[in-house]
């Protein structure tokens, strides 16, 4: 036990004084700070020059009032966007090629072509260089239809503003039913359920990856021919395995901290540098969801690092482990994938199922906790079937490890593999 204990204090403390660590751990409460405020602070931002946009009425019913409302202000005070009147000529292909020729000279951003059967239902044609601006599409969008639909409204001899009232759109406010009661969530569930699923995904791939550049290194250098000579390749193992996990959970820690801070202060926060954000709330995160968070970080990294810890074991370079390591890597990919699935409907046959499968279970399982907590019969289901899965991972690592960690030269085939595995 002193030598696992020997080989758990050298793996902790050999990764906790690197400045990558470090780094790390500073960098991620960052990085989560970032994935809230950020996306928050680019939707409030507005490009901030002037664009002039012309405009083909064909209908000669248009322009004038879309002219009047398109009031769109930059800060400065002036119009965002200056609309030019163009009189539609004979010939309509001939007007467009010279409009065409305005937008990529710079005169105007684009141009719109409102048909003569605008009011009867025809399509409006939108022309620019860049088509991906959708504030700018989506406001100039939202004015036209505006404007078309009270010249309906008025030809069918209709008042738009009593119209306007009855139209006037319900308030659509979502409710989260927990056990200590009902709170708003204005989609701090999905943000929550993203950032911790994105967490365990990343540091499972990475202190799995840690595991297997560590035994490559070490094997390429010869340095695990010395140490075996004082311990059995298993303890070698174990102790490699418990001192990362050590590291994982020691971030793990200090990223709680900001999270418990950063949850019970975001709405302040929000509301003192993005004034415009303040009715969105992060829901209070029930304790369970840590727990289980920790638990299936455990029981993840496990499973994960035993297996990387079995390529390592059988490759003599970086380069062979990549090639080996992927179908492993795309067990944490595939339930990535089915994230936006299993957050639809959670307590579905099909997500209980892949939650139970133990490869996908520690992301799923608690994909599934945090936004919907399943019946405690599946959670235990789930854990039994990726502990035994674990236990049974590392019984075959346990056979691979200790004969492939002294092989050298040509990589081993599955077959040798299996022979290996079957050695007393």
């Amino acid at each position: 036990m002193n030598k696992i204990l020997a080989v758990i204090k050298r793996e902790y403390l050999q990764i906790v004084r690197t400045k990558t660590f470090i780094l790390g751990t500073v960098l991620g409460p960052v990085i989560m700070g970032l994935f809230i405020f950020v996306p928050i602070l680019v939707s409030m931002m507005s490009v901030g020059d002037q664009e002039r946009i012309g405009v083909v009425d064909a209908s000669r019913e248009i322009y004038e009032e879309l002219e009047n409302r398109m009031d769109f202000k930059l800060k400065d005070g002036r119009l965002k966007y200056v609309l030019e009147n163009y009189e539609l000529t004979a010939d309509l292909g001939q007007l467009k090629d010279a409009l065409n020729q305005k937008v990529l000279s710079g005169d105007i951003s684009g141009y719109m072509y409102i048909p003569e059967n605008i009011i009867e239902g025809g399509t409006v044609e939108f022309a620019a260089e860049n088509v991906s601006d959708f504030e700018k599409i989506s406001s100039i969008n939202k004015v036209l239809n505006a404007v078309i639909v009270e010249k309906r409204l008025n030809k069918a001899g209709l008042d738009p503003e009593e119209v306007s009232r009855y139209m006037e759109e319900v308030k659509f406010v979502t409710q989260k039913v927990t056990k200590k009661g009902v709170e708003e969530d204005t989609g701090g569930t999905f943000i929550v359920s993203y950032i911790l699923v994105l967490i365990l995904y990343m540091t499972l791939i990475f202190y799995g990856q840690l595991i297997l550049r560590g035994v490559i290194e070490e094997k390429s250098s010869r340095v695990v021919e010395v140490v075996l000579s004082s311990l059995k390749p298993s303890q070698l193992m174990a102790g490699k395995i418990l001192g990362i996990a050590a590291v994982g959970l020691t971030q793990y820690l200090i990223w709680a901290v900001f999270g418990v801070v950063l949850t019970s202060y975001s709405s302040s926060l929000m509301s003192s540098f993005f004034p415009q954000a303040s009715g969105f709330k992060i829901p209070s995160i029930p304790m369970y969801v840590f727990v289980y968070f920790v638990v299936f970080f455990i029981l993840g990294y496990f499973l994960f690092s035993t297996l990387y810890a079995a390529i390592g074991s059988t490759v003599n370079s970086e380069k062979e482990a990549q090639q080996l390591g992927t179908p492993l890597t795309m067990m944490l990919v595939i339930p990535i994938l089915l994230m936006m699935f299993v957050m639809r409907s959670p307590d579905s046959t099909l997500s209980i199922v892949l939650s139970l499968i133990p490869f996908f279970s520690p992301i799923l399982m608690l994909l599934r906790v945090c936004v919907l907590l399943p019946p405690f019969i599946e959670i235990l289901s789930s854990i039994v079937l990726l502990i035994t899965t674990t236990v049974g991972m590392i019984w075959i690592t346990g056979k691979i490890y200790r004969v492939g960690l002294l092989m050298y030269g040509k990589r081993p085939s599955l077959p040798e593999i299996i022979k290996w595995v079957r050695y007393k």
